[in-house]
């Protein structure tokens, strides 16, 4: 959520649709007390709920919004950890893509690997070390510790982690939502980054100094380098 009142009032505030028609979101605290958010956040500020029930557009299999008409910047509805959650699709370049994952999933390890986007036989840098570094490491070690054990083979195919149901509020749109995003990272073209990977902290700069343009750029592109960096959080279970 963050703090929407450190904008200027000429920012507009978007949200999912039903957000309005919540009494768990709006309005926000102090005016609800039971609320989850602060009205500081909405005073002052156009708050635009977005419609998705006359969209033709949809991305792999979620409707979606051309929100400026030029392909440029496209709004998803991407429901499941919420009833009003979106992802956002800003276009970097010519036909590339970030796609800002929100809280579709909160861990990598819950849309990777898949056999869209197998496991390797070995990862370089290692997610253990520096992303600079030259250093390996073989995607076997990581075999004893993955939830599926059988077939032998599918620790390379299955990923590490299913939602927590706390985390969510319609498991099947979550599900849904969560192989979009499957689909979506496993595209060249689609740099995923959601809201709590932290496993990209020593890979991407933060803003202003520098941008999100050129990260597709070769084998050693962010995309590429951030790719399985989350398999470090499993340090202590292989190491």
């Amino acid at each position: 959520m963050g703090d929407p009142s450190l904008f200027p009032s000429s920012t507009s505030l978007i949200v999912g649709p039903g957000f309005k028609t919540n009494p768990a979101t709006y309005p926000g605290y102090p005016k609800n007390p039971d609320a989850i958010t602060i009205q500081d956040a909405f005073e002052g500020r156009q708050l635009i709920e977005l419609d998705f029930s006359e969209s033709q557009l949809k991305v792999c299999g979620l409707r979606a919004i051309d929100w400026f008409d030029d392909g440029s910047f496209y709004i998803l509805e991407a429901l499941g950890h919420t009833n009003d959650h979106v992802m956002a699709l800003a276009r970097t370049a010519e036909d590339k893509f970030i796609l800002l994952g929100g809280d579709s999933a909160h861990h990598c390890g819950e849309f990777r690997p898949t056999p869209l986007l197998p496991l390797p036989e070995s990862i370089s840098p290692s997610p253990f070390e520096s992303p600079k570094s030259l250093s390996s490491c073989p995607c076997s070690i990581f075999e004893p510790i993955h939830p599926l054990a059988d077939p032998k083979s599918a620790y390379r195919t299955t990923p590490f982690y299913e939602p927590a149901p706390t985390a969510v509020a319609d498991a099947v749109a979550y599900h849904a939502t969560l192989e979009a995003l499957e689909a979506l990272d496993a595209c060249p073209d689609v740099f995923v980054i959601i809201a709590h990977d932290a496993s990209l902290l020593d890979v991407l700069d933060f803003y202003p100094k520098a941008g999100l343009t050129g990260w597709e750029d070769g084998e050693h592109s962010p995309k590429e380098i951030g790719r399985w960096r989350f398999l470090k959080d499993f340090g202590k279970q292989v190491v």
